[in-house]
């Protein structure tokens, strides 16, 4: 029995491995990132503002529930970075305890934080240094209000409002080309002049604090100093990020381990089930000599317990590679001063307990079907089935009914239940290779819909402040640029009824091509006049449809409120976009025809000059570059979603080979007797191990038809369950995906047929002859 003790505790292995891997995988990290926001005391409040004095500090701190505020000036600055093919934008945040904060300390990982007073010196974020090779003693030259500024590293930081740092607008990080920079406070009062000022608060709150009337008492406070709204810790960029992930990991260490343990249960049932129902007669005649129900229980229980440890023993070793694998491929993602891989006991416990009931379940079943009978009546064979001509005889043409196309469509009719468990084993097992296959057809719509149909331009710049739309004619004059189009970004808040999102709303032109949002059967939308067009999560995230009202309200400006209606609904893969007609926007400010980012179509060849040229222009705050963006993409997403799409594959070819050879193995038990005497009256090697696999191949034919619908709805399920606010994972199959989970399958079960045929030309032809009818 070795083969099928392999396979059946393969499958055990497969279920455990996915359970404890996955839920291992969430508890590190979550556990992770719970130890550093303790030790950095991180806040639940923050706050952006264009400029309030220091002074106003002291009613900040008098909010009831309000623990410490801590005021900053953060800017986003340009670095001229010479091994850089195009500028590199940064984030410049000022230090007002030599980065041992009150909140939003740093975790210093080499050298030191800037000096107190020290207008020369700053720390990096460890993204940044290890990307470009920068080290503690370098110089780092910085754009400051249209002057080059010189700053010395002194050392390398981690921060937790930066464990996931991304540019403003991008869904991505970019390491290469974006950077995070701290420097004493009294640097950025003379880079930024913002003596006694600050445009940026953190704040933290007194334990058991409702952040809701804090937050909005600071907005009421802060309103004339133009703050954009305050926002709880859950909004925070980088924790909003981080959360949607650990989210999205909790719901793959439960959806994707229980559809591959009620997988890996039900065939583990059956097999085992099967595996006892096969050797009736045996246990008949163990019956027979006085030996108990209880002992005979006990002996299969045993049985399957050897079985089920060994594919534990296997399976928390496999969990435990997974784990570490997924681990790994976070720590180039998450920036952790430690994240460790913890296996969690019992993860591994609740998989052994679900493996031995499953198997269990199995065998006792069956058992009791067999000692439920007679022993005089158990030891003789099984009476022979009662064949008849089918439905589906009749509808055969007269030619096609030979005798052994007969008895292969007789034997498959006439033992349905056998039957109808190997369809249902190989339908179940088509799925999990769909699921493990699937993510690279996601993971390629999302750029397809996201770069190619929504974004089509290939660079995109924005603006330090709202400009004069003169300023895209100017961009589109310079030498490479085929295209130039404005665009008017606003943050805003979005209120329906009781829920509100606070975001930002993007102004597109009537006709603009170089961004234009497309509904769910990629036709373009575009932005209609005196209305707001929403994306579909957002939209769901708000709970109003097209047609609806909802009230938008200006984080900038006079901060206008206004009640527009909703002309469509649009589909995008990453992020939770707002638009509305540039016009509109603009009436809606008050600010004029201005425009604050300029998407680019540039000649391939000359976009290193262009990038070039942009490093040293004061007015343009950063620089994106498709090609970039993209790259940064695979590398980090795409790149984290494969390994995992790896692993699962692997384990669903495990289970597929599982339940094919077990299949057909215990097949061949059930029907030995059957074979052997068709062998004794005189059908060939061939001819009878072509009546055995030619039942086999239609009930994999049946579960192959019966597994690829399916593998939609279990497509379906996934999608919507791992969709979050940063990234929509579309529910999308290629058609090459669904050859390759059922070649996967026909040649799982070429291989059982090519093993198992060496049994059929060994059947004990004697024994077949001494057989009592």
């Amino acid at each position: 029995m070795r083969g099928q003790v392999l396979t059946i505790a393969l499958l055990v292995a497969a279920g455990v491995a996915v359970f404890v891997g996955s839920v291992s995988t969430y508890e590190s990290l979550g556990r992770a990132v719970e130890r550093f926001y303790a030790t950095t005391r991180f806040p639940q409040v923050f706050v952006t503002l264009k400029r309030a004095p220091l002074s106003i500090v002291t009613q900040l701190n008098a909010i009831p529930g309000v623990a410490s505020v801590e005021p900053r000036i953060v800017r986003e600055v340009i670095v001229d970075w010479p091994a850089a093919s195009q500028p590199v934008s940064a984030r410049m945040v000022s230090l007002n305890h030599a980065g041992d904060e009150n909140l939003a300390r740093l975790s210093l990982r080499r050298g030191t934080a800037p000096d107190p007073g020290s207008s020369r010196e700053a720390a990096i974020n460890e993204a940044f240094a290890e990307a470009n090779g920068v080290n503690p003693g370098d110089d780092i030259r910085v754009l400051l209000n249209g002057k080059v500024e010189a700053f010395h590293i002194s050392g390398v930081a981690l921060s937790p409002e930066y464990v996931y740092a991304v540019k403003p607008g991008l869904p991505i990080p970019d390491d290469r080309l974006y950077a995070i920079l701290w420097v004493d406070r009294s640097a950025a009062e003379a880079g930024f002049d913002m003596k006694a000022a600050f445009n940026d608060a953190v704040i933290s709150l007194a334990p058991g604090t409702d952040p809701k009337p804090v937050i909005d008492e600071l907005d009421r406070l802060l309103e004339p100093y133009g703050s954009v709204g305050a926002v709880e810790r859950r909004d925070q960029p980088s924790n909003r990020f981080l959360e949607d992930e650990l989210n999205q990991q909790k719901v793959m260490s439960t959806t994707i381990p229980f559809i591959f343990f009620g997988v890996a249960a039900f065939l583990l049932n059956s097999a085992l089930g099967r595996l006892v129902a096969a050797q009736r007669e045996q246990i008949a005649a163990l019956k027979a000599l006085g030996f108990p129900t209880t002992a005979l229980s006990l002996h299969y229980l045993k049985l399957i317990l050897v079985i089920v440890l060994i594919g534990a023993v296997l399976g928390i070793a496999a969990g435990w590679g997974f784990g570490k694998a997924m681990i790994a491929s976070y720590q180039g993602f998450f920036r952790l001063p430690q994240l460790p891989f913890e296996l969690v006991p019992w993860a591994a416990a609740v998989g052994i307990a679900i493996s031995v009931t499953a198997a269990s379940l199995g065998v006792l079943t069956a058992l009791r079907q067999v000692v439920r009978l007679a022993p005089a009546v158990a030891m003789r064979p099984a009476a022979p089935l009662d064949f008849r001509r089918s439905w589906i005889e009749a509808l055969l043409p007269r030619n096609a009914a030979r005798s052994r196309r007969m008895m292969i469509l007789r034997n498959t009719a006439g033992r349905p239940l056998r039957s109808l468990l190997t369809v249902a084993g190989v339908a179940l097992a088509v799925p999990m290779m769909v699921l493990g296959i699937f993510w690279r057809d996601a993971i390629g719509e999302m750029i397809d819909l996201q770069f190619n149909l929504v974004e089509r331009g290939n660079a995109t710049v924005t603006f330090p402040h709202p400009m004069d739309r003169a300023i895209i004619r100017d961009l589109a004059r310079e030498p490479g640029v085929l295209a130039a189009e404005g665009q008017r970004i606003v943050p805003v808040r979005l209120r329906a009824g009781q829920r509100s999102y606070l975001t930002s709303v993007i102004g597109l032109s009537v006709g603009d091509q170089l961004r234009r949002p497309h509904d769910a059967m990629l036709r373009p939308i575009a932005a209609a006049p005196d209305a707001i067009t929403l994306t579909r999560r957002l939209a769901e995230r708000l709970d109003v449809q097209a047609g609806g009202i909802i009230s938008v309200e200006a984080m900038e400006g006079r901060r206008r409120k206004r009640d527009l209606p909703v002309s469509a609904i649009v589909d995008e893969s990453i992020g939770m976009a707002t638009y509305m007609e540039i016009e509109t926007l603009n009436r809606f400010t008050d600010e004029g025809a201005v425009v604050s980012a300029a998407s680019l179509y540039v000649e391939p060849t000359a976009m290193l000059a262009l990038g070039r040229k942009f490093k040293n222009l004061p007015t343009i705050e950063s620089v994106t570059m498709k090609a970039y963006t993209l790259t940064s993409f695979m590398d980090k997403i795409a790149g984290l979603v494969f390994v995992t799409a790896g692993i699962l594959a692997a384990f669903a070819t495990i289970i597929t080979v599982g339940v094919v050879y077990n299949s057909a193995r215990i097949g061949l038990q059930e029907r030995a007797w059957e074979l052997a005497s068709l062998r004794v009256l005189g059908f060939t090697r061939g001819e009878v191990a072509g009546i055995l696999f030619g039942e086999f191949a239609v009930e994999i034919t049946l579960g192959i038809v019966i597994g690829l619908p399916l593998s939609r709805i279990v497509i379906d399920l996934i999608a919507r369950l791992h969709s979050n606010e940063s990234f929509q994972i579309p529910a999308v199959v290629a058609p090459q995906t669904y050859v390759i989970a059922a070649g996967v399958v026909l040649l799982a079960a070429a291989a059982s047929a090519y093993i198992v045929k060496g049994r059929v030309d060994r059947l004990d032809l004697v024994a077949a002859l001494k057989t009592r009818e």
